[in-house]
């Protein structure tokens, strides 16, 4: 977790906590201040805009889910038992921050060195013995031969999705409010299902 001095901690901890209530659009710096219990002037010593607040909160949260992925990739756990408690983790995670994917697109998409400073400031997860102990399963003959960087992209792609994509979803599947986010809240498991069926071989 990334270690900040106490004000901006309050700050990003309201941001958070302003995100998730109104999203980043329905937020203002105004807002988040007033959350903070400081003004606005104060806030804006700290971070420039919002875009820059959404920066830090986002390096916050990465640093409280990185480790715990981390750590189910490099345990000591069968293959099928490793991508449970990761799909469960990073979907848990999501439901926890809804606002996070889409202002994490959005600002990925945006005119600004965002992207380049993502991969600076960032300690992304090593992925090598998850992968080695894939090769292994194959080699066993326990799942089917794939490449361990597209079943990765395939666990990220459906543990994401539903949530990038909520308002097109939920109207194509024609799923009310309550029942499309029972539908994400069950990926923590299905996701699993889903996926090791699809490698397993029986």
């Amino acid at each position: 977790m990334n270690k900040f001095p106490q004000n901006q901690q309050k700050a990003i901890e309201a941001a958070i906590f302003e995100f998730q209530e109104n999203g980043f659009r329905g937020t203002s710096m105004s807002s988040i201040a007033l959350e903070a219990g400081m003004s606005k002037k104060e806030l804006k010593s700290y971070f420039e805009n919002k875009d820059d607040l959404f920066k830090y909160v986002f390096l916050e949260l990465y640093g409280r889910i990185a480790p715990q992925l981390q750590d189910i990739m490099d345990g000591n756990m069968p293959i099928f038992e490793k991508i449970r408690h990761f799909t469960n983790n990073y979907v848990a995670f999501i439901n926890d921050y809804k606002f996070l994917p889409l202002g994490l697109i959005r600002k990925l998409n945006s005119k600004t060195d965002f992207a380049k400073e993502f991969i600076v400031n960032l300690r992304m997860p090593d992925p090598t013995i998850f992968y080695a102990q894939i090769e292994k399963e194959i080699e066993k003959g326990n799942i089917r031969k794939i490449n361990p960087k597209e079943l990765m992209i395939n666990i990220f792609a459906l543990s994401v999705f539903p949530h990038v994509a909520s308002p097109l979803m939920k109207d194509f599947i024609n799923a009310g409010n309550d029942e499309f986010e029972n539908i994400k809240n069950k990926g923590k498991t299905n996701v699993a299902d889903f996926i090791i069926n699809s490698i397993r071989i029986l």
